[in-house]
């Protein structure tokens, strides 16, 4: 049997052997590979496929390791990948985990391996190890030899880990020393980082940073949201897509009334008033991308903040009417025409400058 790579206990009777280790985590929205699986009905798998990506136990590793011939003829062994081999305790596993609790004593060729032999070779894939050997000395309680503080990353990453193993009591005490001492402070545009907030303050229950988050999120997201591949609640992304788009179609049916009320003379005191306010409404819009206007979800390249931020740098009209003096003489008036029809910026009075967060309630639907 080969040597472990990393010993969480000497004395363990588990190896856990980890491949594909350190795969992207949390990728970007447009390279997430499940998205393109989604677009392309071609490579959509099948149920049975989808439900063995789903399970949640780790296979056996019972066969040879792959082997290739030399170029004279013999066979050596080639590993197509790294593998990190972790000796651990199944004692320590079981009280922590429901998940390897089944592994190990459920009904699967691990268990039965297990009982027989003492002892018994399971798998992982994907995890981050660094994340991975922290979240497995956290469960074996080797608190001398784990980080008091964390990035957002490496939270992230063992977060996923919790969720995964389903172990959020045994590692709870850790958790929240991590928590509290997070450096990195929610990003107030949209972002890989603004995503693994949201992750984080979901998981953890986290209600004023989840307030924030999906606040952040909404305002400022110019595309349909995703996941990115972390176990956020379908119902939050839904959500979150609908306040999005309804925010931004309310914004951008303003924009419209005010150019249709312009045009059917039922906004402005005048001809003049109409003309110039509606001529300078167009301008605005055209320079800023806004025409045509996009009519319908998801509203791609369209951000809430970015179209309220647009309308506010518009520049309403400014003009002098012209009165007849007593002589019929034309005159201009002493200030500029102050019909508040012509304000650009009462297409967004009322509207705040960002979409309310979500409330804590859905963290638990």
């Amino acid at each position: 049997m080969d040597q472990p790579t990393h010993t969480i206990d000497p004395e363990g009777d588990v190896i856990i052997v980890l491949s594909n280790a350190n795969s992207p985590f949390a990728p970007d929205d447009y390279e997430d590979p499940t998205a393109k699986k989604n677009s392309d009905s071609d490579s959509k798998p099948s149920d049975e496929e989808e439900d063995q990506h789903r399970e949640k136990r780790p296979r056996l590793v019972e066969e040879q390791p792959s082997e290739t011939p030399t170029e004279d003829g013999h066979l050596s062994e080639t590993p197509n990948e790294e593998c990190f081999r972790i000796q651990v305790s199944a004692k320590h596993l079981i009280l922590a985990s429901p998940v390897f609790r089944n592994i190990l004593t459920g009904n699967w060729k691990e268990s039965v391996s297990y009982l027989q032999k003492g002892s018994v070779e399971i798998t992982a894939e994907s995890w981050d190890v660094e994340a991975f050997l922290i979240f497995l000395r956290a469960i074996h309680s080797q608190q001398s030899q784990i980080p008091r503080k964390l990035s957002l990353e490496m939270l992230a990453k063992i977060a996923v880990l919790i969720n995964y193993y389903d172990c959020k009591d045994a590692v709870s005490i850790l958790t929240e020393l991590w928590i509290n001492g997070l450096e990195d402070k929610i990003p107030a545009t949209y972002s890989r980082d603004l995503m693994l907030w949201l992750w984080i303050s979901a998981f953890f229950k986290l209600s004023s940073q989840f307030q924030t988050s999906t606040s952040n999120v909404m305002t400022h997201c110019d595309h349909l949201i995703t996941n990115r591949g972390l176990p956020i609640s379908e119902n939050i992304i839904n959500v979150m897509n609908e306040h999005r788009s309804g925010a931004i179609n309310q914004i951008l049916l303003r924009l419209h009334k005010m150019r249709e009320d312009l045009l059917d003379g039922s906004r402005g005191c005048d001809f003049e008033c109409r003309s110039m306010t509606l001529g300078a409404l167009t301008k605005h819009m055209h320079s800023n991308a806004l025409l045509p206007l996009e009519s319908e979800a998801p509203f791609s390249g369209l951000s809430y903040a970015g179209i309220f931020w647009k309308i506010q740098t518009f520049k309403s009209p400014e003009w002098y009417s012209a009165t007849r003096d007593s002589y019929y003489r034309l005159k201009a008036d002493s200030s500029p025409h102050g019909c508040q029809s012509s304000s650009l910026h009462t297409v967004i009075q009322g509207m705040t400058k960002s979409i309310n967060g979500l409330s804590s309630s859905i963290m638990d639907l």
